[in-house]
């Protein structure tokens, strides 16, 4: 489908925000890298603001707890949270959000200050002021963000942003699991990882589970979301857009309301291959899992997800 028949599928209108959101390790880095190339779309990195694997995990959360946001003084408190570091050593429970190491890194304290300030103080006025910093230091007029946990949350980002779009990335469960097995063996930095990692068996058997539930869930919400939002959402299979990019990314900036532009194919493999360093799109990595999965992992995740697979369009 090209980006004219895939607007006419779906909105047409340039998008209010642009979410990118899926299960770790599906291809939301790689998606994100992709339309944050578009000359009009600037797309932050991670931030969890919304929220975390647990609700309570995210930045906005724990930016209530320091008061209400329409007193200036509790504005400054954030920021100062922000910029002390505090905020990310406060939960052994997840991993430093890279959006806010880049903001306190590249932008001045007093920009995202006055950000804040004049933004509504609302939730959703702070997260917009989150996502316009990075476009603005970007060059960029349109705002956006890649958290994958914020799949978990559709239903709130639509209701802040009613003309958003919404990207799921999906990948192979037994690819997933693969590349979470080599990242928490080589980075295992939080609960319960960095204890399960000594115990190998336990280890593996943890991730696969954890893998298979993960993926599930993910399934199930795009069932539901795709039903609720046929025109703010939509999924992309990460083996789709590394195989055949370019009508892959035709057919999505279709649905996004914007103009093509051969920019979002000038990429740089950073995935761990043969290719990495390399310009354009790594299509070994559809497959790659295929030749480091063990046989015991491929049949424990085709028992237990089953049907889906087929469901997704993952066949053996």
């Amino acid at each position: 489908m090209n980006a004219e028949a895939g607007r006419e599928a779906g909105a047409t209108r340039e998008p209010e925000a642009v979410f990118i959101v899926g299960v770790s390790r599906s291809g939301t880095t790689l998606m994100r890298s992709v339309l944050d190339s578009h000359p009009k779309l600037g797309v932050a990195t991670e931030n969890h603001y919304v929220g975390h694997l647990l609700d309570r995990e995210g930045a906005r959360h724990y930016f209530r707890r320091l008061g209400d946001p329409r007193e200036d003084a509790t504005v400054r408190a954030i920021v100062d949270l922000i910029w002390s570091g505090e905020f990310q050593r406060r939960s052994r429970l997840r991993e430093i959000s890279p959006y806010w190491r880049w903001l306190v890194r590249t932008v001045p304290r007093e920009t995202f200050e006055a950000n804040l300030l004049a933004s509504d103080r609302t939730d959703r006025g702070i997260f917009t002021a989150v996502m316009r910093t990075y476009a603005d230091v970007t060059g960029k007029r349109l705002i956006g963000e890649k958290t994958p946990a914020h799949l978990a949350y559709v239903e709130t980002l639509l209701e802040w942003y009613p003309e958003a779009r919404v990207i799921h990335m999906i990948r192979d469960p037994r690819a997933i699991y693969v590349s979470e097995l080599r990242r928490r063996t080589e980075r295992a930095v939080t609960v319960p990882y960095r204890q399960l990692v000594r115990i190998p068996f336990l280890f593996r058997t943890f991730l696969l589970h954890q893998v298979a539930l993960t993926w599930a869930g993910a399934l199930r919400r795009h069932r539901a979301l795709a039903r609720r939002y046929p025109d703010h959402y939509r999924l992309v299979r990460f083996e789709d857009l590394v195989s055949d990019p370019r009508a892959t990314l035709q057919e999505l900036v279709g649905f996004l309301g914007l103009d093509w532009d051969d920019a979002l194919l000038d990429q740089k493999v950073v995935s761990k291959g043969s290719r990495r360093g390399e310009r354009g799109f790594d299509a070994g990595a559809a497959s790659r899992w295929q030749e480091r999965i063990g046989t015991s992992a491929r049949r424990w995740l085709k028992l237990l997800l089953g049907a889906r697979l087929h469901e997704a369009g993952y066949l053996d």
